[in-house]
């Protein structure tokens, strides 16, 4: 079903952002292709969402067709040693389900907010495991609509991104090894405690704003610079890591835009590194 005007604030973890003039959330792979040949017969910009985390949406609204991908198949099955994930699943989901099956090699991954679909077009990671590491293949939607499977070697898996991943993902299948459910909840729990204490959970905000630089880490360059705490608006650079960009409140898509650009270009002009973004702008 396709509806006009609906605000994209609860499709962004930053809990900022404009309306779609027409928006669709499709739960089946037929509804998919309805959706995409819409804005093709009808020459329509199309803008793709997952479950909205690692992107921030501009506060107009966005022009053409916003499809997100957070209620598609939906699902999780395991066949030995082997589990099916849809691309709209939440990761979380994904790895508790593994986890209470006696299935090891994605609890690393634990409390990485977001869908599946975001995970492999991420190469979602942390804890010494990426997607990539535990992907066999992934169905593909391409956006004229045709289906296809790719193999995960051929995906172009890197350092958050899947660059031969060209269209929607629609399902991920996982190969991983016997475990023991009791191990891995400790496991869980212990990665689960770390980033409560590391990171500000409690605000929202879109996770990491920036890769990781070649020889240190972002947050480290940023406070560096004395930006922990450091304002625009109702934006903050988060006094907990740094390398995270919270909403303190009311913040305004325009005012965590402007701080994520201050951050950027100060860490640029004290240290010479350049932070390439994570975060992936909509509608800038």
């Amino acid at each position: 079903m396709i509806e006009k005007d609906v605000s994209l604030k609860n499709y962004c973890s930053y809990k900022t952002g404009g309306k779609a003039e027409l928006f669709c959330c499709p739960e089946e792979i037929f509804d998919l292709k309805v959706a995409l040949k819409f804005a093709s017969d009808n020459s329509l910009p199309l803008t793709i969402l997952g479950t909205g985390y690692n992107v921030l949406i501009a506060d107009k609204k966005i022009k053409g067709l916003v499809l997100s991908t957070r209620c598609l198949n939906r699902f999780v099955e395991i066949d030995g040693l082997n589990v099916y994930a849809g691309a709209g699943e939440l990761l979380d989901k994904v790895i508790m389900t593994c986890i209470k099956n006696n299935l090891e090699g994605i609890e690393g991954m634990s409390g990485i907010p977001g869908s599946v679909g975001g995970a492999v077009c991420m190469n979602a990671g942390a804890f010494g495991t990426e997607i990539k590491d535990v992907a066999e293949a992934v169905g593909v939607c391409g956006l004229d609509g045709r289906e296809q499977i790719i193999n995960a070697e051929d995906a172009g898996f890197g350092y958050r991104r899947a660059e031969n991943i060209n269209g929607i993902v629609t399902w991920l299948k996982l190969k991983l090894k016997e475990g023991n459910s009791e191990d891995l909840l400790r496991k869980r729990g212990e990665i689960l405690k770390a980033r409560t204490e590391k990171q500000p959970l409690e605000s929202p905000s879109c996770g990491s704003v920036f890769k990781r630089p070649e020889g240190g880490y972002a947050g480290a360059l940023i406070e560096q610079c004395g930006l922990k705490g450091f304002k625009i608006g109702q934006a903050q650079v988060s006094e907990k890591h740094a390398n995270f960009i919270i909403n303190t409140g009311n913040a305004k898509s325009a005012d965590i835009y402007k701080l994520i650009n201050y951050v950027q270009e100060t860490v640029k002009k004290e240290t010479g590194v350049h932070l390439e973004r994570e975060v992936r702008f909509v509608g800038f």
